[in-house]
Parts: structure tokens; sequence; C-alpha cells
């Protein structure tokens, strides 16, 4: 069996057997500026199902299930995805370019802040809503000009420094461990408990490391920066998935087994990168 279909499975089945996405409403691309231009606030995610895009994986669930538990009377949450991730189609006038996954915060049809990438969990998502709902409003770009063309994303006023370039990688490869160990607990049921203690090992770990990613992903909410972070990310991916294949002689197309997963197992007890 193909390793996605381990790696996603769990993901899938939650999401089919909880109802979070009633309170998201699915918009096509031509819906987005009309539906961004009511008042109060509007929290869109753009998305991809493409599974080329690995941190979109699991980002709906978690969207969906923060407009679940969202109390906020004013606040409506949405969704625009497209087929290729990295082939956006047009917006409108209200959403400029960036990565995917991404979260917006927009107050009576202006984009407030950026709200993250992947989110963490529901309720970080929310905490950083209410984060930007709580800061002074956001200069709005003025959206009679929609003829004009779509200035590109500017460059963050604060590049990574390659600290925080190294904390962040981790937090991906955080994200794909636990993918893996997921897909190796369903190839030997028996040893499941013991990739679980592996994987906690190793995020006890690097526990300081991947609170400060957290914390700086929190920080940084402009476009440009979640640009920066998608850019990142996706490097970071392929030197992971060149690693699976030397190291565990594993693929996207060719799962896990026996051996490569206790190769996985070990390289987490010894608590590696």
């Amino acid at each position: 069996m193909k390793f996605m279909k381990f790696a996603v499975a769990a993901g899938a089945a939650l999401g089919c057997t909880m109802a979070y996405a009633a309170k998201v409403t699915e918009l096509k691309p031509t819906e987005v500026d009309a539906f961004l231009s009511r008042p109060g606030y509007v929290v869109v995610q753009l998305t991809s199902p493409d599974r080329g895009c690995t941190y979109c994986i699991g980002a709906d669930r978690t969207f969906d299930q923060a407009a679940a538990e969202s109390s906020a009377p004013d606040t409506v949450f949405a969704r625009v995805q497209w087929p290729l991730w990295h082939k956006a189609p047009n917006l409108g006038s209200r959403i400029g370019t960036g990565g995917v996954p991404r979260q917006i915060v927009f107050k009576d049809g202006k984009e407030q802040r950026q709200a993250g990438g992947r989110p963490q969990s529901a309720s970080a998502l929310l905490a950083h809503i209410d984060k930007i709902r709580q800061l002074p409003p956001a200069p709005g770009r003025d959206v009679t000009q929609d003829s004009m063309p779509e200035p590109a994303a500017p460059a963050p006023q604060t590049p990574l420094t390659a600290a925080q370039q190294d904390v962040l990688r981790l937090y991906t490869r955080k994200d794909l461990f636990k993918e893996l160990v997921a897909a190796c607990g369903k190839v030997t049921p028996p040893k499941a408990v013991a990739y679980d203690r592996a994987l906690q090992t190793w995020t006890v770990a690097h526990a300081a490391a991947l609170n400060q990613a957290a914390m700086l992903k929190l920080s940084r909410t402009s476009r440009a920066d979640a640009s920066e972070e998608t850019a990142l990310a996706q490097r970071d991916m392929r030197d992971m998935e060149a690693w699976m294949a030397k190291e565990l002689n594993m693929t996207r197309a060719r799962g896990p087994d026996a051996h490569s997963c206790g190769v996985l197992a070990a390289h987490l007890e010894a608590g590696k990168p």
C-alpha cells in the first residue's frame, strides 16, 4: 500500500466523521470579492487538496475545527481551494499572492493581518485571530482599483535569521515525522506504541526549539512573512524526501516497511534533527 494512503488515512477518517466543516463556507475564486465585502470579520483559508502541498494536509480539518469552536458572533469562516497548489487562480482584488495554506483575517472587507500558514491547532489559530482583532486596523488597499495589477508581495521587513530558519525546519520535520510514525504503526501494529514513544522522545529533545518556532509563527503575520516561511518549508521538505529515500529507502510512492520503520525509530530515539 502506498505511503500517502497510510500518511493521511487518520486525518481523512476524522475529516469524514467530524461535523466541523458545516461552519465553513466553501467559495469559488470568482465569489471571493463579493463574500469579503460583507461587514464584520471574515477569516478565509487558502489551500489545496493537492497532496504535493505537504503543509496543506490536515490544515483544512484544523480550520474547520477552529470555525466550529469559535464563539465570536461577528466572525465568519470561509475557504478557497484549487487543484494544483502552485497554480493559484485569480482571487479578485482583495487577496494578494502568497503561499498555501494561508489564513487571512478581514474586517469590513479590508485585510487586517495574516493568521499564519499551517495551523498548529484549532486553539492556536483562534488565539492568533483574537490577537489580530485586538490590533489597530491595518491600512487597507483601495478596492476601487480592481483593474490595477496585483502588486508583488513585498520582501519581509525582517528576514529570517539562520537560527530562526533552523527552528522552523524542525517544525516542518515534526509534522513529517508524525505522519511517518502513524504510517509505521499501520505497517507493524505491535510496534505502534514503541514508534509513538520514539516520536515523543524526539519531541521532548527539541521542545525548546519547537516552542520557539510556534511563537515565531504567531509573530510573523504579513503576506511576505508567510511567503518566506512557505518557501523555506518547501525546500526543507524536498531535503527530507531525499533523506527518506537515502536513509529509509522510502518514497511517497513506496511506503514504509518494518526495516525502514526501525531505522526511523532509532533516528527519533537518538534525538537527531
